[in-house]
This record gives C-alpha cells, sequence and structure tokens, in this order.
C-alpha cells in the first residue's frame, strides 16, 4: 500500500486523491485493479472507495472498455463553477494578447488560494514553444514569479504568518526567509517580481500583482521566459509593459 496512505490519519480521503489524481492523467479509462496496482491502494479499499466516488459522480464507468472508470462529470462542474468566480479572466484575454505581442512570450494570469498561485488562464505566444504550463497549475507562492508580486503587496502580517504556515510543512532556512523577505520588498518597490529556475530549472517568470480598489493583491500577470537565468536589465525591459497590463486590468475593478 502506498506509504502516504498508510501513514494517514484518513487513509480514504488520501486514497481518493490517490485514484482521482491517476485517473486525471490516465490517457485511456483504467480497471480497479490497474488503479490499486499503479497507486498500492488495497483491493477492497479501492472497490470501496471507488464506489463512494461512482455515487458523488467524481468518476464514472467509461462504455468505451468493460468495467473501467475515467474522471466523472462533477470534477467538471466544480472546476467550472470555480472557473467561472475569476471575473477578470474575460478582461485578461485582451490585455494579455496585446502584452504577448509586445514582448512575444506566453503570458499567464494566477491568483491566489490559500498558501497558492494557481494559472487561471494564458495565451500563447504565436511562436513554437516548449513551456510546460497548463490551467490549474499550482506553485508555491515563494517560488513563483507571480506569488512574490502577490506577496510583495500584503501586510507585514500577512506574510509572516505564510512564512511560518510554509516552515512547518518544509523548512525554511533563516537565510533563506531574509532572502525572500529582501525579494518582497524589493518586488513592492519596483511593482515586479522575477522567478528563476524555481519550479523548472530552464524557465524564468516576471509578474506584476493586480489590485482591487482597496489597493489589495487579487491576481498576477506572468510572462515566462525559455531560460534558466533572466538578467537585470531583461527584467527592466520587460517589467515595463508587466506593470502597464496589470494596471491596465487593475483598472477593471472602477
Amino acid at each position: 500500500m502506498n506509504e502516504h496512505v498508510e501513514k494517514s490519519k484518513a487513509p480514504a480521503v488520501d486514497a481518493s486523491v490517490l485514484i482521482l489524481d491517476l485517473l486525471a492523467a490516465a490517457s485511456y479509462p483504467l480497471t480497479l485493479t490497474e488503479i490499486c496496482e499503479q497507486t498500492g491502494i488495497p483491493v477492497a479499499s479501492g472497490h470501496r472507495i471507488a464506489q463512494t466516488l461512482l455515487r458523488h459522480q467524481l468518476i464514472a464507468m467509461d462504455p468505451s472498455r468493460k468495467k473501467a472508470y475515467c474522471i466523472g462529470s462533477r470534477i467538471f462542474q466544480i472546476a467550472s463553477t470555480v472557473y467561472n468566480k475569476q471575473s477578470l479572466i474575460p478582461y485578461f484575454f485582451p490585455i494579455a494578447e496585446i502584452l504577448k505581442n509586445e514582448i512575444h512570450k506566453l503570458i499567464f494570469l494566477a491568483v491566489p488560494v490559500g498558501n497558492k498561485v494557481v494559472v487561471v488562464s494564458k495565451v500563447e505566444p504565436s511562436l513554437n514553444t516548449s513551456l510546460n504550463l497548463f490551467i490549474g497549475q499550482t506553485m508555491p507562492m515563494h517560488r513563483s514569479a507571480a506569488g512574490k508580486a502577490i506577496l510583495s503587496m500584503q501586510s507585514a502580517n500577512f506574510r509572516k504568518s505564510y512564512m511560518e504556515g510554509e516552515k512547518s510543512v518544509a523548512p525554511l532556512a533563516d537565510n533563506r526567509v531574509a532572502e525572500l523577505e529582501e525579494e518582497l520588498s524589493r518586488a513592492h518597490r519596483l511593482g515586479y517580481a522575477v522567478s528563476q529556475g524555481e519550479i523548472e530549472y530552464h524557465l524564468s517568470c516576471i509578474a506584476a500583482p493586480v489590485l482591487n480598489l482597496r489597493n489589495e493583491p487579487v491576481a498576477a500577470i506572468s510572462a515566462c521566459i525559455d531560460s534558466a537565468t533572466l538578467s537585470a536589465q531583461d527584467s527592466r525591459n520587460y517589467s515595463k509593459f508587466l506593470i502597464q497590463a496589470a494596471r491596465q486590468l487593475s483598472s477593471r475593478f472602477v
């Protein structure tokens, strides 16, 4: 059985997440035997959990393969509900199209969800790109340019609480915390944040925060650069376009 499930205080929940993740990533419907083999969940437990997920329409029987499961309609309903709450998305597209044509990079919109940022929309450059960024991608705030841009506009108490929370689940060295605080102060001062190879080793990002009428960060517009490092000069060159786009999107709250 999967080690994470064994040690969990709620193994059925963990097993359910494993099954959903597996079916979401699978290129074809999977039988219960295949699901249990790939997740390490005992067949008896897998059967009980699958029946519950079926009842809630989180998974479904797929007619294309005998006794095989796929992701259920309820998942799409939930995702659609969350997606439709992102009122900035319709305004993002025309602004992002202009930005894409100015800097010729992949542009995406990320919003804060708890202690993470989630990609909710993107505009691809016209040139072929190998950047592997997808809608729904989740990133730690302190490891992404979008997250840093959002954090830089939060209060000192918010940032302190965030850092304490991160240290409790994934220890951060004191010098790394100091570096992050310096980064956030600089991002607040300059109006943009940068990440270099922190999510993917060959990828750098630059982002500017989107603010509501109370000057609170509600999102960030970010550009992906296919390079492990981003020079200070390149950051400044890109930043003026990102900041302008973020201000235009912020103005939609008026």
